[in-house]
């Protein structure tokens, strides 16, 4: 296969002042952008060369994308396989991307919460087997380009509409949250959702993940999250999001109401550090990370 090069740009002003940008800009700081990128993200330029299934996460600003990674790779790694980011993503020239990748295994290690370093968060990580050969790639984007809070009509970035065009298999994680924020910054992002779903090729794999379980510890049976309710809770509080994949079969929809897999995940638990520095960071149960596995690998392999 080809490779595939997006929206390719000048990525000139590498090192200048990020402080001397608009407050409106400021908010992509250590994302691994260029200062035209931040400013422009339509300017953009990535690269996705291997042609193996991509997992795109889907989410929002702050929903736990980058600790979703993190945990994930912890128990990959724990479970035989390797994970390491594609340096081939972005341009060469990124001083940013590099250190993003130079630091990877450091942040993936680390027992304090990335979001206090923001050092993971556009990146394309490869996973594969013991023996080196490709098996999914992984793509976390800043979660301002998927849906701002502040402007939440504000239309995807040409890179992600070309993601969406890409040969390579894809499925597209949606991330949510039970209660997050409030009623109108929820009904806008089932919006942004239900945009890109109606961009989004119908051969691509869907799966709704629902992030921070652990916050919600009135949703918990015997120590285990209520699965049904969680899902009645984001059915209700991100209407229509489920819609689209509602199964037509009749056979099958008699026990398959819906073609996608909903996993309920939690990355850990947090504690501000007494120096007020950040947060220390305690892994999950791995029943989090492997369930996730499961439906990733689930759609990889064209199942469901």
């Amino acid at each position: 296969m080809a490779k595939k090069t997006f929206d390719l740009t000048d990525n000139t002003n590498e090192d200048l002042d990020i402080a001397t940008l608009p407050s409106a800009v400021s908010s992509f700081q250590n994302t691994g952008l260029t200062v035209e990128e931040e400013r422009d993200p339509n300017k953009i330029n990535v690269v996705i060369s291997d042609p193996a299934p991509v997992i795109i996460l889907f989410g929002a600003g702050s929903s736990g994308k980058t600790m979703t990674l993190i945990r994930l790779t912890r128990w990959l790694r724990k479970n035989g396989y390797k994970v390491e980011p594609d340096r081939s993503f972005r341009p060469s020239n990124s001083g940013h991307y590099k250190e993003m990748c130079d630091t990877f295994d450091e942040a993936v290690n680390s027992d304090y919460s990335a979001g206090a370093t923001s050092i993971l968060n556009f990146m394309l990580i490869k996973v594969m087997n013991k023996y080196g050969e490709p098996i999914c790639q992984i793509l976390e984007a800043p979660g301002e380009h998927y849906f701002s809070r502040q402007f939440p009509n504000e239309p995807f970035p040409r890179y992600i509409n070309t993601i969406c065009t890409i040969d390579n298999p894809k499925t597209w994680m949606f991330i949510v949250e039970s209660n997050w924020e409030d009623l109108q910054d929820r009904l806008n992002y089932a919006n942004k959702i239900i945009k890109m779903q109606s961009q989004i090729e119908p051969k691509d794999r869907v799966i709704f993940t629902c992030h921070k379980a652990d916050m919600h510890p009135a949703l918990f049976d015997a120590g285990r999250p209520n699965k049904e309710q969680f899902f009645k809770n984001i059915k209700n509080q991100y209407q229509g999001i489920f819609s689209k994949y509602m199964n037509q079969n009749p056979i099958t929809k008699l026990w398959r109401k819906y073609n996608f897999d909903f996993v309920i995940f939690s990355a850990g638990l947090f504690n501000d550090t007494a120096d007020g520095s950040g947060q220390s960071y305690t892994p999950s149960n791995d029943r989090y990370p492997a369930e996730l596995w499961k439906a990733i690998i689930k759609t990889v392999k064209g199942g469901w």
